[in-house]
């Protein structure tokens, strides 16, 4: 965006939604395209947005949503649940954590029958990771993972070690890719000899889980190079091990022009013939951009 442009989306009220579909993950990356329509989730009101989803599935059958939700008067994010009836409309929500520092992309790893998640908390300085009781649906705190203000961190389970995908806090959030292995999932984590391994705003920053696909792993990440959240990004990754890394572009995923959240997606993920994606709408709300600013200063 050129300076103009930036002072214009100034006044836009941007929201994000959850989009749901019946879509099966491995025939988009076959098939390089979504084909059907995504059922969005409501927002109540101008001063809230849902973003980052991660989609499991309870022992009651029922599929769940673990997201960043945001309330504009709070000024910070923080983690909250959907239950999802078979029409993908929301019957329940809960928050599931609330540090009163912000908090998003909760991602989801299953160990050995057990559930954890690492949301993003790089207002704090480290991640940590939480165990999730499908019994109480809430999140227990397990440990802190690594003492950096990592973002949107995502781990990949290959060759017997647990690879950790991640950018960092600050102006290069966007563009510089890092990557931390273990042997173990709780770490200790090792830098990567080749970091940043990637430095783009293409396809660098997290957007979802590692996808498996006939044998090849491929990594969703955002594209920002017009601006923040404008796409998804599909890589292929062809190469990973301690000293080296490497990955290709594959797929891009745009939001579709008919939808009401049409401006942008940053998150994608899966689990059996269940997609999620997060979608972006902009209001012109020149006042109510007024007030979050004042509030903030």
């Amino acid at each position: 965006m050129n300076f103009l442009s930036k002072i214009i989306d100034k006044l836009y009220l941007k929201q994000w939604s959850i989009g749901v579909a019946d879509i099966n993950i491995k025939d988009v990356i076959r098939n390089k395209r979504i084909e059907k329509e995504f059922t969005w989730i409501p927002i109540n009101n101008n001063y809230q947005f849902f973003a980052d989803p991660f989609i499991f599935k309870l022992a009651s059958d029922e599929y769940a949503i673990l997201y960043e939700e945001l309330d504009y008067n709070k000024q910070y994010g923080y983690i909250s649940q959907f239950i999802l009836n078979n029409k993908n409309e929301v019957i329940s929500k809960k928050i599931q954590l609330d540090t009163k520092n912000h908090l998003s992309y909760p991602f989801i790893f299953f160990e050995n029958g057990s559930m954890y998640v690492f949301p993003e908390s790089s207002a704090s300085g480290k991640l940590s990771c939480y165990q999730y009781n499908d019994n109480s649906r809430s999140l227990t705190f397990k440990k802190n993972i690594l003492d950096l203000p990592v973002l949107d961190s995502t781990i990949l389970k290959h060759q017997n070690k647990y690879w950790l995908f991640c950018t960092m806090r600050g102006e290069d959030s966007n563009k510089k890719l890092y990557i931390y292995y273990s042997e173990s999932l709780f770490g200790p984590y090792v830098a990567h000899a080749q970091n940043p391994v990637k430095n783009s705003l293409i396809g660098s920053r997290p957007a979802g889980n590692f996808i498996e696909v006939d044998g090849d792993f491929y990594r969703p990440a955002q594209n920002s190079d017009k601006y923040y959240g404008s796409s998804v990004v599909i890589n292929k990754i062809l190469l990973l091990s301690e000293a080296e890394f490497s990955e290709e572009y594959f797929m891009n995923i745009t939001p579709d022009s008919n939808d009401y959240f049409n401006f942008g997606i940053h998150t994608i993920n899966y689990i059996d013939n269940k997609l999620v994606i997060d979608g972006l709408r902009r209001n012109f709300s020149p006042f109510i951009q007024l007030g979050t600013f004042l509030k903030k200063n």
